[in-house]
């Protein structure tokens, strides 16, 4: 008739403690190293370049892949994470109701992607 409390509570940890939406690591091996300050300098400044997260670059370097390096990418970067933290921000407001009329912000934002779109294009002009 009615189930044994106990067992519904062994049951509900078992639940608690599946991780079944999480997928398995594919890589499963931590490493780790010492530089010294020479070997740290010329490893931050050659990732610095990348934009590669460490792990990253030290995969690329282990395996013989390539690193990209793309000058002014880094600037994009910024310039692009700017624009969407702007955009945000004023669809937080708009949304708000705090502002209702857009047009200097849209016209600023607008300035700010034509300026951010013609750096990108001389990034794809330099990489080909």
């Amino acid at each position: 008739m009615g189930e044994n409390p106990q067992t519904l509570q062994l049951e509900r940890i078992d639940i608690l403690n599946t991780n079944a939406k999480r997928p398995k690591r594919k890589r499963k091996h931590h490493i780790s190293c010492y530089l010294d300050d020479k070997e740290y300098i010329a490893y931050r400044d050659k990732r610095s370049k990348t934009y590669y997260s460490q792990s990253e670059y030290i995969r690329k370097c282990i395996l013989d892949k390539k690193i990209t390096v793309i000058p002014g990418i880094r600037d994009l970067i910024v310039d692009l994470k700017r624009i969407g933290n702007n955009l945000n921000q004023l669809t937080h407001r708009v949304n708000s109701g705090e502002v209702t009329v857009l047009g200097d912000n849209l016209k600023e934002i607008k300035d700010d992607l034509s300026i951010a779109w013609g750096s990108l294009s001389k990034v794809i002009k330099k990489v080909k």
